[in-house]
């Protein structure tokens, strides 16, 4: 509409407009190569450092709409000494004699605004891992405001989220922890259309009883969630802590070959050949 208004100006007023007549066609020009930038996803390297013990003060924080100066907040927690591991996550143990730490790692940012975190809070038992979305307030680049998060992921081998990256604007891949019982039965559950309410915990198992991993994807437009891959791994010790993974174990060992990675269909047939052989 603005395009077409101009180019009628253009038209009629190019020869009795002369001294005007070659800014108007710069303004049509311009608007002309106006193109919507595309969404845009960047890789760990481009997440805004973050004090980690901040972070769960940003996701407690009520005041000024859940907005938080984030900068004085990591002046705040200052005697707390941030560590990088080897492993690319930020470590920083809690204050004031409370146990445990706060850690995380990079994922990436979603158009230079978003930032997502894996983040392992461990207070008296176990670390819980959960993924943050961490939006940036345009124009103020000292505060940050909380937006949401995936729910917590769990205790390790229940639900533990093992890695987490963007593979497109719009999508989430995650890797996680399974225990045996999880891989038997994640395809029973019912898929929720709202990812607020996903939950990565299985039913009650053990924390240590490391079956493998489920890999899904999440749809961060639609808030659809679709899985793409299951990851068998081998360990003696479930047979001491659950003896009725016995025949499972036999499976995996007899039918699966290194390295044991399925995709779904594969896992299916999988599925098949235990409930034939172990459900007797």
């Amino acid at each position: 509409m603005i395009l077409g208004l101009c180019s009628r100006i253009s038209m009629q007023h190019s020869i009795k407009l002369n001294g005007y007549s070659v800014l108007v066609f710069l303004i049509i020009a311009m608007i002309s190569n106006i193109v919507i930038a595309a969404p845009s996803y960047l890789g760990p390297s481009s997440v805004v450092k973050y004090h980690p013990l901040c972070l769960e003060i940003l996701k407690n924080w009520s005041e000024d709409g859940g907005a938080l100066d984030m900068q004085n907040c990591a002046y705040q927690q200052r005697d707390a000494k941030v560590i990088k591991t080897a492993e690319g996550a930020y470590f920083a143990e809690r204050l004031n004699g409370q146990p445990g730490y706060i850690a995380y790692k990079p994922i990436g940012s979603l158009d230079q605004s978003m930032d997502l975190v894996l983040v392992y809070d461990k207070q008296a038992t176990n670390p819980i891992t959960s993924i943050y979305f961490i939006g940036r307030i345009p124009g103020n680049h000292l505060t940050r405001d909380y937006l949401t998060s995936i729910e917590s992921g769990g205790d390790r081998c229940l639900g533990g989220v093992k890695s987490a990256r963007l593979i497109s604007p719009s999508q989430l891949q995650v890797e996680v922890n399974a225990t045996v019982n999880h891989i038997l039965t994640f395809l029973d559950d019912t898929v929720s259309s709202d990812t607020a309410s996903i939950s990565f915990k299985p039913d009650s198992y053990q924390a240590f009883a490391c079956a493998g991993s489920i890999t899904k994807t999440y749809n961060l437009i639609s808030n659809k969630v679709s899985y793409s891959s299951v990851a068998f791994t081998q360990d003696e010790s479930r047979k001491v802590i659950a003896k009725n993974s016995r025949c499972y174990e036999r499976v995996v060992a007899e039918f699966l070959e290194p390295p044991r990675i399925l995709d779904i269909k594969q896992y299916k047939d999988f599925l098949l050949t235990y409930k034939q052989r172990c459900d007797s």
